[in-house]
């Protein structure tokens, strides 16, 4: 029945993020997949509640605080990472950490709710937080360093190409891509019929979408700092937008 459709969309949520909500009142309805593939790179993203989400505080995914795998990641990095883009920021925790290592941070959420959060974290840090759509927004300039954690997943597998094409547009040359791929499953990346969000994603997968756009996969690793419970279906991935030869 009903409630017994809800126990199943909360235990997906909860499994894959591995995260115990404080409020898991409401129901996450699972999506399918929106088209089959091949997939379009100019179709319209599919429309998901999230402000709800945001709204009801049902947001599973948010670590309240800094993801730890990209705290490891950027230290890593010498010197600043230059201007900055988190699209599906969420509540900022991480828009915060990388407004002390980049020049600039910009960071996007179609979430009203989410945005509202995001500006009170980083009122300090003088970081730009966008309401609008990642696919849609105009954001008046390339970027050295994107940082892509849960938003891909979250999106609807048919809409993975214009993902691909957007981060390719986004980069300026020499610009690099830090992915933290999640959740791996390899035998279900690439399902269109795939139940989520979360989705199920692969290196592949990501490669299949930015890899005909020039970008080049530079290194890929498991990080002993990823959330415990996400620790086996999490890798960073760096990507990087080759500059143009003259």
């Amino acid at each position: 029945g009903l409630s017994s459709q809800r126990s199943k969309d909360r235990l997906l949520w909860l499994t894959e993020f591995g995260i115990a909500h404080r409020d898991l009142r409401v129901s996450v309805p699972r999506r399918r997949r929106c088209c089959s593939f091949p997939q379009n790179e100019d179709m319209p993203p599919a429309i998901v509640d999230w402000e709800k989400r945001w709204v009801d505080e049902d947001t599973p995914w948010d670590l309240s605080g800094v993801t730890p795998a990209l705290r490891d990641a950027v230290e890593r990095q010498a010197g600043s990472l230059g201007h900055a883009l988190v699209p599906g920021c969420g509540a900022a925790y991480d828009v915060a950490f990388l407004a002390g290592r980049c020049a600039t941070v910009t960071a996007i959420d179609v979430a009203p709710g989410a945005v509202e959060v995001a500006r009170q974290k980083t009122e300090s840090t003088g970081a730009d937080i966008v309401l609008g759509n990642f696919f849609e927004h105009d954001f008046g300039r390339r970027f050295d360093f994107i940082f892509d954690y849960t938003f891909f997943c979250a999106i609807q597998p048919c809409e993975r190409p214009r993902w691909g094409k957007r981060m390719a547009e986004l980069l300026g040359d020499g610009g690099r891509l830090l992915t933290l791929v999640f959740p791996i499953d390899e035998s279900k990346a690439f399902d269109p019929n795939a139940e989520g969000p979360p989705f199920p994603v692969s290196v592949a997968a990501y490669e299949d979408v930015l890899l005909r756009h020039g970008l080049i996969k530079v290194s890929e690793s498991r990080s002993e700092h990823s959330v415990k419970p996400r620790r086996d279906k999490e890798l960073v991935v760096w990507w990087e937008k080759p500059k143009q030869k003259l």
